[in-house]
């Protein structure tokens, strides 16, 4: 069954979701980051997907509310945006998150990912192939790695990552639907893989379509925010209740 993580977007201390990841064009919502965790932990998300914006644009850290939403949290939540060493990934598993999202630090130090692979194991680190045009682009999706999603993924596959996150960077925030056509071609690349799927995601039938590609998961952000998606509905939709 598909996994739903409710996603969480940190940005000077307030919970915020970003159209195609520019910070000139946010919405910032009123509930604070540890109300919103509990929510979605409450409403039934699988796990928690929490970025550090501040981190990812090099401009600061959201590190102390985050560690408060690790103590509390009873579901598995992942941590990412800036974690560009060894031990930024480890410090975040030490401290209780059960995933480490990897971005630029895969494409730029692939030894340093290879050492997480092998002491956390593969299940602990989740590999970032964010995209626009097909090709990856990293650093708060600034920087273009000039290499294309398929090809990434081909090579982190070969190198032992497990969880793959693509975000189709064009349509996050956007409302537009899933890049189902990418999606599809990436979960046929390989059974090893577990692809978890993001951007654009809006209805429950968008949430159906991302299990039949055959995705292990998938990060819903405006529109668990702006109510368009219910957990539960979602959860009883991918449960096969509503097809």
């Amino acid at each position: 069954m598909l996994e739903l993580w409710a996603a969480i977007d940190l940005l000077s201390g307030s919970v915020v979701t970003l159209k195609q990841g520019k910070e000139e064009m946010k919405t910032t919502w009123e509930e604070g980051a540890l109300e919103v965790a509990a929510r979605w932990e409450s409403e039934g998300a699988d796990g928690l997907h929490i970025i550090d914006l501040d981190a990812a644009f090099g401009k600061g850290s959201n590190g102390k509310t985050i560690s408060m939403i690790l103590e509390r949290a009873k579901i598995p939540v992942e941590v990412g945006g800036g974690v560009r060493s060894r031990a930024a990934a480890e410090s975040w598993l030490g401290s209780g998150a059960a995933r480490v999202i990897l971005g630029t630090l895969a494409y730029k130090e692939p030894e340093t990912l290879l050492e997480l692979l092998r002491l956390q194991g593969p299940e602990k680190i989740v590999v970032a192939s964010d995209y626009s045009d097909g090709k990856v682009v990293t650093s708060g999706w600034t920087a273009t790695q000039g290499v294309g999603v398929l090809e990434a993924a081909r090579r982190f596959e070969e190198a032992g990552v497990v969880n793959l996150l693509t975000t189709a960077v064009g349509r996050d925030g956007m409302a537009a639907g899933p890049d189902l056509d990418t999606l599809k071609v990436l979960c046929a690349l390989s059974k090893k893989l577990k692809i978890l799927a993001s951007g654009g995601i809006r209805s429950l039938h968008d949430l159906i379509e991302i299990e039949r590609r055959g995705a292990a998961g998938a990060v819903i952000g405006r529109a668990l925010y702006d109510g368009t998606i219910e957990l539960g509905d979602a959860k009883a939709a991918i449960g096969g209740t509503l097809r």
